[in-house]
Order: C-alpha cells, then structure tokens, then sequence
C-alpha cells in the first residue's frame, strides 16, 4: 500500500486543501490577481491611484476589493475622502511572490 503522509503543511489534508482552495478562488480573477500584485509591491494605496494605475473601470474595481475585503485579504483605512486599500494575509502575499517567479 501506499505511504501514509503526514506533513504539517500537506495539502492532503482536507482543512487546509479548503484553505487553499479559498484563497485560489480569491485570486482567480485578473483583476483581483493585479490589486493584490499591485498591493503587495506598494504596501498601501488608495482607490483612486489604484484605478489609475490598473487602467480599470472603477465599478468593477469597487467589485473586487469588494470580494477581496470580504475575503480578508485586504483592508481598508480613511483618511479625510480617501480609502486607502493593504494587503493583509500573508499566504495571499506568499502566493503572489511564487506566482511571479513561476511566471518570470
């Protein structure tokens, strides 16, 4: 029979395959894939600048850091009429780091 495994971190295990199954279904959108890259080589910007620099329509991108602040992937903070936009999980940042080197 086969080996039975039992790695801290295997994704054989059902908790985690679902964790990752939720953060890859968080990012599987160009649009959110770009704001968390973006968010991520930034640290913090705000919504304006983030339309500006993705070139994106400001619903569909009020749609996705929707979808992203529902995931906890990001936060968001005020500041007098600005929502500024972080990335806040670490596996999210993890992952855009080895998206972008399996894709370099």
């Amino acid at each position: 029979m086969g080996r039975i495994i039992q790695q801290k971190h295997c994704l054989c295990r059902p908790n985690m395959a679902e964790e990752a199954s939720q953060l890859l279904s968080a990012l599987a959108n160009a649009e959110r894939l770009m704001i968390v890259t973006l968010l991520h080589e930034t640290g913090e910007m705000h919504v304006n600048a983030i339309v500006e620099i993705l070139g994106a329509n400001r619903a569909s991108l009020s749609r996705q850091l929707a979808r992203l602040r529902d995931q906890s992937i990001v936060t968001t903070r005020r500041k007098h009429n600005r929502i500024y936009y972080a990335l806040n999980h670490s596996k999210a940042a993890a992952l855009i780091k080895t998206i972008s080197h399996v894709m370099s």
